[in-house]
């Protein structure tokens, strides 16, 4: 199967989307089939893996990039409208 997302480390919960992938489509990561999109995500932009609750942080490279603000269902567009800067303790 074709990948068309990108996930650099084990620990990230999202993945980059590697072009546009439309509502209901496959999310496929090295190959695997990890979700659906519940929403069209752009290429470059975030799409949730995992289930994300409310006050999580999101990973992505391995590194803290945000904290969620609202659970955040599988195969979620992961953006500004659902997520907020990491705490300053986070980012050090």
């Amino acid at each position: 199967m074709k990948s068309n997302a990108l996930r650099i480390n084990d620990n990230d919960n999202v993945a980059i989307a590697a072009e546009v992938i439309k509502q209901g489509d496959p999310v496929v990561v090295n190959g695997e089939l990890v979700c659906k999109t519940t929403e069209d995500i752009e290429p470059g932009h975030k799409v949730a893996l995992f289930p994300i609750a409310n006050g999580e942080i999101v990973f992505r490279y391995g590194e803290p990039i945000v904290q969620v603000i609202r659970d955040i269902s599988q195969g979620e567009w992961v953006h500004v409208h659902n997520t907020r800067p990491v705490p300053g303790d986070l980012q050090e």
